[in-house]
């Protein structure tokens, strides 16, 4: 099931460049590329998180990965960076639970969404996301693949983080 599931995703093959693993468009480094390989197949299951995917690894311009290890998934529009920590996973508000590559599936989708949008949503305060352009993604793609990957969805935009061993396990 698993592997019929991804026969209609077909990931940029990577290739070895420096001290980075290039995805198309999308540069990951050396050290992260296997939990990134984890983590792209295991949203690669949710077709709303496949889109997101393939549009960072065909942008038009590069897209880094950056691996911390401080609970940090962010994206930095000025350098067009995700920051992302493969070993934090997220409890929500509600109690449930969250990987760390649903991390960075939201983060990619910040990433990926046109540029007019982002900043849009992003200067408009919501009080239970924190501005409209979380409320996007939390509502819309992070939701999807919650739902098709079985994970908690959440409802505002806290949560507390905690360790895990691999960027696929809640």
């Amino acid at each position: 099931m698993f592997a019929a599931s991804l026969a209609s995703f077909s990931p940029a093959p990577p290739v070895a460049h420096g001290a980075y693993v290039r995805h198309g468009s999308l540069e990951v480094p050396r050290g992260l590329e296997r939990d990134f390989e984890l983590a792209e197949a295991y949203l690669g299951r949710d077709s709303v998180m496949r889109t997101i995917l393939d549009k960072a690894e065909h942008a038009t311009h590069r897209i880094r990965l950056s691996g911390n290890a401080r609970d940090n998934d962010s994206f930095d529009a000025s350098t067009r960076t995700v920051h992302w920590d493969p070993h934090s996973a997220l409890f929500t508000s509600e109690g449930g639970r969250q990987s760390a590559a649903l991390g960075l599936g939201h983060e990619l989708d910040h990433a990926t969404v046109g540029q007019r949008i982002r900043e849009r949503g992003g200067s408009v305060i919501d009080i239970l996301y924190d501005t409209e352009e979380e409320r996007r993604v939390i509502r819309g793609s992070e939701a999807h693949a919650a739902r098709t990957l079985g994970e908690a969805q959440r409802h505002d935009h806290g949560g507390k983080s905690y360790w895990v061993s691999s960027p696929v396990v809640t």
